[in-house]
């Protein structure tokens, strides 16, 4: 692997702050201004003229925001050995889907984080943007509490013709029905996507949780919510309404939602009169760009609950979700390893075991991952050209524990001594190999090594017969030697 660059344009890079499908992203500083910032890179093979278009929008989206809860977006340039290249805002602290994961918020602190949410989203529309891929990932949590909107780089507005042809748009477990259906993003979509974020801050679970991606379109689509039954009947109410299937019976704008919410939860009076007024503020140009309100202990405790992201795609039913949003063509893959049965992710999505047939491939720089028990993990960057895809695998190392009695036998791995028992020894995942155990009075041991097959715990190793010595004959060597003499007398 090579290593990193070291500068990007003018900026200096510190270090790397993490790696996805599309691209990398660092930890630099700016020479000129002495502050830390983040610099998103795209991956190699996906810097083409639309995504230098995707990410002007997003800087030019983030300058025209300008909200203390939305990411600011510095510069965008291109440089020519390493593709197109964001710079950002950095924020020392984590995602809101890694402090969900841990456990749901107590209703005092996601009220917290939902009105700082709130306020950057409601500006973004009133700007005549739509985010159109809302959800926990999409936003920062500082170690100061503050929260950061971010991702702008396919948010559009009425007018924009921006379009994508290597991504996906936004993210099937946030869509709402009329974008799975085929209609465009809209506020009542973000608005809904929204909501699904609120739902998961308090409980940890999303209401159209689907065992499969295919499955959840198809509860977002047909189904109503399923809530967890510890949540309040009063809260119940309010995220029905908020998931309603016609956009017309839904909150007609994030003030509503938001009180609703407030009104519903379990807060102390005095807090809920503090969200209530700012509320009433919000998407105007008096929305206070404050620290989040400090959480209260919550009343009870709600059954913790996680999202289980599992199960094979059906790969008509990702034919189909790409189909809604993207029109540009496509082209089929057969994939198929060497063993078979090896887990297949495209962009991180889970496709199911080999052999697979039929897969649609949208674009030109989609990664394949293969995963295997007791194999390497194998990453493959897709090519136009490629249809017909056969990958073999490489065993990957394994470790045995050699002991012995006595303890102290010489190890030797073909041929080429490892040290002394007891130790772990790593094995290449490639090839036959000998192992070998030798101590001076005892007989050498041998095995060929094999995965998942322990050693004798301990091996016991067997002493040496002493060789008759010559200068001190034995008795059956004295009795043999007598007997060969009288054979021979004459």
């Amino acid at each position: 692997m090579s290593p990193g660059p070291s500068t990007i344009g003018r900026y200096k890079v510190l270090g790397t702050l993490g790696s996805g499908a599309m691209g990398t992203v660092y930890l630099a500083e700016d020479p000129l201004l002495k502050r830390t910032l983040a610099i998103k890179v795209v991956r190699e093979g996906t810097g083409d003229a639309e995504v230098l278009q995707r990410f002007k929008r997003e800087a030019e989206v983030s300058a025209r925001l300008n909200h203390p809860h939305a990411i600011t977006v510095f510069d965008v340039g291109e440089e020519p050995d390493l593709g197109p290249y964001l710079v950002m805002e950095f924020v020392e602290g984590e995602r809101l889907s890694d402090r969900i994961r841990r456990a749901p918020l107590p209703p005092a602190e996601a009220v917290g984080f939902l009105l700082q949410a709130g306020e950057a989203l409601a500006a973004l529309h009133a700007l005549g943007f739509i985010h159109r891929d809302i959800k926990p990932g999409n936003f920062m949590v500082g170690r100061d509490g503050r929260i950061k909107l971010m991702d702008f780089g396919i948010a559009r507005d009425e007018s924009s013709r921006l379009t994508t042809t290597n991504t996906f748009l936004g993210t099937p477990a946030y869509a709402a029905p009329e974008v799975v259906n085929g209609a465009g993003a809209t506020v009542a979509s973000d608005q809904w996507a929204f909501a699904l974020t609120a739902y998961e801050m308090l409980t940890g679970d999303l209401p159209f949780l689907g065992d499969s991606v295919g499955a959840t379109l198809y509860r977002i689509i047909h189904h109503e919510p399923v809530f967890l039954e510890e949540l309040p009947e009063e809260t119940k109410a309010v995220f029905r309404r908020a998931f309603e299937k016609e956009p017309a019976r839904r909150p007609p704008d994030l003030q509503t939602f938001l009180r609703d919410l407030v009104e519903a939860l379990p807060l102390e009076p005095a807090l809920k009169h503090g969200c209530l007024a700012r509320i009433e503020l919000l998407g105007t140009e008096r929305a206070p760009g404050v620290m989040p309100l400090r959480p209260s202990p919550p009343r009870g405790s709600w059954k913790r609950s996680r999202l289980l992201w599992a199960g094979a795609l059906p790969v008509g039913v990702l034919l189909a979700w790409m189909a809604f949003f993207r029109r540009d063509t496509s082209r089929v893959l057969s994939i198929d390893s060497r063993p078979e049965a090896a887990e297949v992710f495209l962009d991180g999505t889970h496709l199911g075991p080999t052999p697979l047939r039929q897969v649609v491939v949208k674009g030109k720089a989609e990664l394949l991952r293969l995963e295997k028990p007791d194999y390497q993990t194998l990453e493959v960057r897709l090519q136009p050209q490629d249809s017909d895809l056969l990958l073999r695998l490489q065993p990957a190392p394994f470790e045995v524990a050699v002991h012995s009695d006595p303890a102290g036998a010489e190890v030797l791995l073909d041929g080429e001594a490892k040290g002394r028992t007891p130790l772990s020894l790593a094995v290449p995942g490639t090839g036959t190999h000998q192992l070998r155990l030798t101590l001076e009075g005892h007989r050498p041991w041998n095995t060929v090594l094999e995965r998942q097959k322990p050693l004798p715990d301990p091996v016991k190793l067997q002493k040496a017969r002493t060789r008759m010595s010559a200068e001190k004959p034995g008795r059956l060597q004295k009795f043999f030697t007598g007997v060969f003499h009288r054979e021979i007398r004459p």
